[in-house]
């Protein structure tokens, strides 16, 4: 579907633009141990869309908890070294959306992930930076294999995030989530010459706090436009 196309893009540009992305990284992995530090139990965390590692406070995370579980569908090199090394890190290849097989086909009803849900070992969900992407292989595949519509990409870009909300929520456990809200398109003066939202218009829950990550700086994408995601963290999702 285009996944490992995807991943190494991805790769590509954090090694492009690593000085600007410095700052959402820190944040991010900020975020993810203030949600640890607040954990009673420290059993297993479950990390949803951790195959690059780059925002995941991966040792900091070992020293906490007995197991931590890398979930993905693709693991790049420092995943599978750090597997290696540490017999503590298991990496699952996971559709967090239960439903590629089925998009794949073009059926686009969706499937309820509930994966892990039942596992009492779980005492930390993070869910990484993913809740934007889940609609992005998915309709770029189902546009050009099934001709779907831009309406019915917006369609199924909103099933996928609300599904993933409702995933997270049925967890008993806590869950932190970091998440691009919007995308922001500065002209080279620095200008706001659009606004879009991450999540196919359905808005996060109060709370949080957000901040920016300079993802395509000046010249990543062309010399006149810089595009900037407007990312939101929670760090006890689960009391929202």
């Amino acid at each position: 579907m285009g996944y490992l196309r995807e991943c190494v893009g991805i790769e590509s540009r954090y090694r492009r633009n690593r000085k600007a992305w410095a700052s959402h990284l820190e944040e991010s992995r900020t975020l993810m141990l203030e949600a640890a530090g607040q954990c009673t139990a420290r059993d297993t965390v479950l990390i949803f869309g951790a195959g690059l590692l780059h925002d995941i406070p991966l040792a900091d995370l070992l020293g906490m908890f007995r197991r931590v579980i890398l979930a993905d569908l693709l693991f790049m090199t420092p995943a599978r070294r750090a597997a290696r090394r540490e017999e503590r890190i298991e990496l699952v290849t996971l559709d967090v959306t239960a439903s590629l097989t089925s998009l794949a086909e073009g059926n686009t009803t969706l499937t309820q992930p509930t994966a892990y849900l039942d596992d009492p070992s779980i005492s930390l969900v993070i869910s990484a930076s993913i809740l934007s992407q889940l609609s992005v292989v998915p309709n770029l595949y189902l546009e050009k294999r099934f001709r779907q519509s831009e309406a019915e990409s917006e369609q199924l870009g909103q099933a996928l995030v609300r599904a993933h909300l409702a995933y997270l929520g049925a967890f008993e456990c806590p869950v932190a989530l970091v998440a691009d809200e919007a995308h922001i398109i500065r002209d080279r003066s620095g200008a706001e010459t659009a606004t879009v939202s991450a999540l196919h218009d359905v808005p996060l829950p109060a709370g949080g706090r957000s901040w920016d990550w300079d993802i395509c700086p000046l010249g990543e994408i062309d010399r006149d436009h810089s595009v900037m995601h407007r990312v939101r963290g929670y760090s006890d999702f689960s009391a929202i």
